[in-house]
């Protein structure tokens, strides 16, 4: 079964229509984890990134970002945690790319668990180190489903 590891820029369009782009894609890759055609994977950073963008960004409520980080477990499950070797290689491909260590630790995650990172991070994809949620979906052939607001 293919696996991918989602970031936030993924996962937030999970959430949040209003100003994203990529939604039905990005819901598309949801909608394929839930039928189980393929594995959709978080690290524990992307806790941490949705509840802040929720909370600060869309300025959520607490008790509904409290909410959406349950359903966000309740789909793909616990998050990996990223041990002492993926950290050593996230500053290494902090240092080789003009990327932040929060957007390297999803790269060296990636690189770790030999599978696809899905980004919608303009970095990440322009340094050739993810995928966009439109050519995941292109490449496996995945049907789009209906825009909803949730």
């Amino acid at each position: 079964m293919t696996r991918l590891l989602v970031d936030t820029s993924v996962v937030i369009k999970w959430f949040h229509v209003e100003g994203e782009a990529e939604v039905l894609e990005s819901r598309a890759i949801r909608a394929a984890h839930l039928r189980e055609d393929l594995q959709a994977h978080v690290i524990e950073l992307a806790f941490y990134e949705v509840g802040n963008v929720l909370i600060r960004a869309l300025q959520w409520a607490a008790d509904d970002v409290a909410d959406q980080l349950h359903d966000l477990e309740a789909i793909v499950g616990p998050p990996l945690v990223l041990t002492l070797p993926m950290l050593r290689d996230a500053a290494l491909i902090a240092g080789q790319h003009p990327l932040s260590f929060y957007d390297a630790s999803w790269a060296a995650a990636a690189v770790a668990l030999e599978t696809t990172l899905v980004s919608a991070d303009r970095r990440l994809l322009d340094e050739g180190l993810a995928e966009s949620p439109s050519a995941v979906v292109r490449r496996m052939a995945l049907p789009m489903p209906p825009i909803s607001p949730r």
